[in-house]
């Protein structure tokens, strides 16, 4: 170990080359992993923060939820079914508040599609009321004395993460976004049912209800929470575009780190041949380089993570983005995993040096 870091000592400008271009690596890495977060968290929000076991959608609309059109008997229908708790109709739309794009979810005041819990404020209780969450994308509308198309709404609570297609989003009730979407118009308009948000009973698996719900009830498709999640539109080409990148950027760091070492051996080898002819054992020349890349790949992803994590909190106007500290847990781990594994290019190397090499023609001479 003190031979490892002597050689760090002495060579601190090559190692520090390594170290830094490792933690922009990981500073990228994690960067991404942020936004990407944030862009998804953006765009199902709404679906994660509800207590909704189950979502039911037309069996046309291929889950999407705004091009779904359900009948109005299909919510009692859904409700008369053995294992529902609790369904109400929902209806997805979008309305310009304050000169700025809103998501607007037209909810029953005990919905399920509601946020299960509230950052601040109450629960919507009477007509009227609303619960906004605000987006880190779009600015989010005023909380006082806000209208949809000339119909007042009084905001009564706030959710965090609760958005949807990445605008600051707002729950209120069905007959005020009824009222709203005729006064746009300029004409009497049924609103109309974009998906039914249901609960399960205590113990009911969502899934095995939700199949129940697609045979029984003609025209319509009903999956579990999760399913609805990953079916939203958006947020599986964002996952499989930012993996993409992931995987690149891990295979950056392996590489960089394996070739760093391989020339580091080769440029060493004359020592190392020389350490074993006076006796030291493979261990003794082993155990520097893993120390060497440890200490190195170690202390970029500490620096990385940390000027990830200021860069975020910094823009976080900008982007919206925080770093979940079980990610970067993670991604830290993974980098440390794959830097070994690249440094043990450098130890299969080192273990095919014999001390009589120093003797041989060709060695030390």
């Amino acid at each position: 170990m003190f031979l490892a870091l002597a050689e760090i000592r002495r060579s601190l400008g090559r190692f520090a080359l390594l170290g830094g271009a490792i933690g922009l690596l990981v500073l990228l890495l994690l960067f991404f992993q942020a936004v990407a977060g944030a862009l998804t968290g953006g765009l199902t929000g709404a679906f994660e923060a509800a207590s909704a076991d189950v979502w039911v959608y037309d069996d046309a609309a291929r889950l999407n939820p705004q091009a779904s059109v359900l009948s109005d008997d299909v919510a009692d229908a859904v409700a008369g079914i053995d294992g529902v708790d609790r369904a109400g109709p929902v209806t997805f739309t979008v309305f310009d508040v304050a000169d700025e794009p809103t998501a607007v979810v037209a909810v029953e005041p005990d919905s399920p599609a509601l946020p299960a819990t509230l950052s601040s404020g109450s629960p919507i209780v009477a007509n009227g009321d609303a619960v906004l969450a605000a987006s880190g994308f779009v600015a989010a509308p005023p909380t006082q004395g806000l209208q949809l198309s000339g119909v007042p709404v009084d905001v009564v609570g706030e959710a965090d993460g609760a958005t949807f297609n990445v605008l600051p989003t707002l729950f209120t009730t069905r007959d005020v976004v009824a009222e709203a979407t005729a006064a746009r118009a300029g004409a009497p308009v049924p609103l109309p049912t974009s998906a039914i948000a249901v609960s399960a009973v205590d113990g009911v698996d969502p899934a095995a209800l939700a199949a129940d719900i697609t045979d029984r009830i003609d025209g319509v498709e009903a999956v579990d929470a999760a399913t609805a999640i990953a079916s939203l539109p958006g947020a599986g080409t964002i996952t499989r575009s930012f993996s993409i990148l992931y995987i690149l950027l891990y295979l950056v760091v392996a590489i960089v780190t394996a070739v760093f070492f391989q020339i580091l051996t080769v440029q060493k080898r004359d020592a190392l041949v020389l350490l074993r002819a006076v006796g030291a054992r493979r261990r003794d020349v082993i155990v520097p380089v893993l120390v060497q890349v440890v200490a190195v790949v170690g202390v970029a992803v500490v620096v990385g993570a940390g000027v990830a994590t200021g860069l975020l909190t910094g823009l976080q106007d900008v982007f919206g983005a925080t770093l979940d500290p079980t990610t970067v847990a993670t991604s830290s781990l993974a980098i440390l995993v794959l830097g070994l594994l690249a440094g043990l290019l450098s130890v299969r190397r080192i273990l095919r040096i014999e001390p009589v090499e120093a003797v041989r023609g060709g060695g030390l001479a």
